[in-house]
């Protein structure tokens, strides 16, 4: 599906961070060779990761990277995503890739959001440095059932916090640390009354943006902040192990029940 702004995973891109992460400096012809492409292609790639604030020197003899932005672009995970410098709101971008079929655990993260938006119509300030990503499910539940998924995203989202030694208590559809929120989030559905077609999760995370007097970042607690990239990919983890968890033990209740087995290990 074409979309605006819409940055996809790159098997190129993949590869050419994984030869330069190896140090020294590569010729063109050498990952041109490697990766199986034209090095008209490996130097059009390496202009596109400048362009998103990777550091690579070129010359004549090759490229070296010298940094990294610590962004989580599509071929920095390892879950199929998209990432926008900008959005209106990631939900409304991933409600429309599911429309259109994209499977789910399909990730749609930005940069930041001019309309992020919390629960009951309220705005969340979107700035650089937070972590915003909304996640495709496609649960046999009823729509009805859906606020089911908030407690375990909300569950990941403070064993990540924990991760790094932040203390955190859940209230709500919000993450709060020292009494602050630190993050938010939301979920939406769509299809029949007996049947959810698709649910999105969506998550704004504090991490080294700034925010109002009443929130409170990942790097207000620590006096640093980790990399969104290394954030992403503990949360991601953690959002994975938590609902896949409850959907499989969901799935597993519901066969007993329509069975009749006794559900006694509940």
């Amino acid at each position: 599906m074409a979309m605006k702004g819409l940055i996809r995973n790159s098997r190129v891109k993949r590869g050419i961070l994984g030869i330069l992460r190896n140090g020294g400096r590569v010729s063109g012809d050498a990952m041109a060779a490697e990766l199986d492409v034209s090095r008209v292609a490996v130097w059009k790639h390496v202009r596109e990761l400048i362009a998103l604030d990777y550091t690579i020197d070129s010359s004549r003899k090759g490229y070296t990277l010298l940094s990294e932005p610590g962004e989580p672009y599509p071929w920095e995970l390892d879950v199929r995503s998209y990432y926008l410098l900008k959005a209106s709101s990631t939900m409304d971008v991933a409600g429309k890739l599911a429309e259109n079929g994209e499977p789910e655990w399909t990730f749609v993260i930005a940069r930041e959001q001019t309309s992020g938006r919390g629960r009951r119509g309220s705005r969340w300030e979107s700035r650089r440095g937070g972590l915003y990503f909304s996640v495709i499910l496609r649960p046999d539940m009823r729509l009805a059932d859906v606020s089911e998924l908030l407690p375990p995203t909300l569950d990941a989202v403070v064993r990540t916090l924990s991760r790094y030694g932040a203390s955190a208590e859940t209230r709500g559809c919000g993450v709060y640390v020292e009494g602050k929120k630190a993050a938010g989030v939301l979920v939406e559905a769509t299809g029949e009354l007996d049947r959810v077609r698709y649910a999105l999760i969506g998550v704004g995370l504090n991490v080294s943006n700034p925010v109002p007097a009443d929130a409170v970042s990942l790097a207000d607690v620590l006096g640093h902040a980790p990399t969104l990239l290394e954030v992403s990919k503990v949360l991601f983890s953690e959002l994975r192990k938590s609902l896949g968890t409850f959907l499989k033990g969901r799935t597993e209740v519901e066969s007993d029940a329509e069975s009749g087995e006794p559900l006694a290990r509940l």
